[in-house]
């Protein structure tokens, strides 16, 4: 059975934190199943760390957050973290963009998560629309 060609493409970024990552990969999963293309967006020392065999028709790509061998315990603090992961995956997270401008699928949508305001920046100085995701816990 053939696939249709996708509507949108759009990149999924949570907090590098497990309360983060699976609920907005659950999300991706559901924009897949849409119809859209999803690119679920981590760092590149949680994707070392997951090694995702696959998860089926979502697609994973990384951005730095400055702490790539030894993720959040490499910082000092919570603030040296935070520093870092927005300089660094500001920076890495506009070339996962040029990257994906030039190929058949190219970015429509930047869905962050509300811990990383700094990516609607990024969306913004490449025309993309962006939305927050907003994750409360409900009890």
């Amino acid at each position: 059975m053939e696939k249709t060609a996708y509507t949108a493409h759009v990149l999924v970024i949570p907090y590098p934190s497990q309360g983060h990552i699976n609920p907005m990969l659950q999300f991706s999963k559901r924009l897949s199943s849409k119809g859209l293309k999803a690119t679920f967006v981590t760092t590149l020392f949680i994707s070392q760390t997951m090694k995702p065999e696959s998860f089926g028709s979502i697609d994973i790509d990384t951005i730095s957050d400055g702490c790539d061998e030894g993720g959040f315990s490499e910082a000092e603090s919570i603030h040296d973290y935070l520093k870092r992961l927005e300089a660094a995956g500001s920076k890495t997270l506009a070339e996962l963009i040029i990257k994906y401008k030039n190929s058949s699928h190219p970015i429509d949508c930047i869905i962050y998560d509300d811990f990383l305001p700094w990516a609607l920046d990024i969306a913004k100085q490449f025309g993309l629309v962006g939305a927050a995701f907003l994750l409360r816990m409900c009890s």
